[in-house]
């Protein structure tokens, strides 16, 4: 017998296991709010965040602690436009907004995610792309995966060639990639069919999903928690924090 939605949407939220806001490396940063992991890649043109989180005080405070100031995000791109992935966008003052073509009905009232719920932008300009094309963004490549099921205009990204960031396409239990659970899904046998698409994570150095934390080599990631990066050096260059070692010696 299937369980009412509440109590299967309560469920869904304790499953998951998100990572410590924390450096991945010298490059990838993760951000950890209430129940959603973002991630800030360092490019050579900027900085590139996949989602903005769902509060903006949070995700200030968390970046604060990777010494990291919002203004300093460049591009944003969007895995889909729940409230959890975009409701902090206000704070990015200076940032490009990117989605896919087919989530921006449920940012313009044609479509809800749940009946008698729809979602309204106010966060300004934004710019729409195709499925599986490869954008520039921060001085990084990124290839887009539209991966519609969870929403139309879900995606996954592959930045560079050892990062992808899922989105809520993958839960991770139990050493094993898998879907999230269907309560959060509008299509889940969409999302069956359109993960498929993807490069196995198996087989991805890194796999950054929105509520399962860090997966590196098919294991939970060890994160360097942002207790190590409060020395406000994450934000700098290289060159930088070498004079600012320097310096300090």
């Amino acid at each position: 017998m299937k369980l009412p939605g509440p109590l299967r949407f309560c469920l869904g939220l304790r499953e998951m296991t998100l990572s410590e806001t924390g450096r991945v490396n010298d490059e990838v940063f993760c951000i950890k709010e209430r129940v959603v992991n973002t991630y800030i890649f360092r490019g050579k043109r900027g900085y590139l965040m996949v989602d903005a989180g769902m509060c903006e005080r949070t995700v200030e405070r968390e970046m604060g602690k990777l010494g990291i100031d919002p203004a300093q995000i460049t591009d944003i791109v969007l895995t889909h436009a729940d409230g959890d992935h975009v409701d902090a966008l206000g704070l990015f003052k200076n940032a490009k907004v990117y989605m896919h073509r087919d989530e921006e009905q449920m940012i313009n009232g044609k479509t809800g995610k749940f009946p008698l719920v729809k979602f309204k932008w106010k966060w300004g300009a934004y710019t729409l792309f195709d499925g599986d094309e490869t954008l520039s963004l921060a001085g990084l490549k990124v290839r887009v995966f539209h991966a519609p099921g969870h929403t139309p205009g879900s995606c996954s990204f592959l930045i560079g060639t050892d990062y992808l960031a899922t989105g809520d396409h993958l839960s991770y239990k139990n050493g094993r990639f898998g879907l999230v659970p269907d309560i959060f899904n509008m299509d889940t046998r969409a999302q069956e069919v359109s993960i498929k698409t993807l490069p196995a994570p198996e087989t991805m150095k890194f796999v950054l999903t929105s509520h399962y934390g860090v997966i590196e080599n098919g294991k939970p990631a060890r994160i360097q928690v942002a207790a190590a990066a409060l020395d406000g050096q994450a934000g700098r260059s290289p060159e930088n924090r070498r004079q600012a070692d320097h310096h300090g010696n």
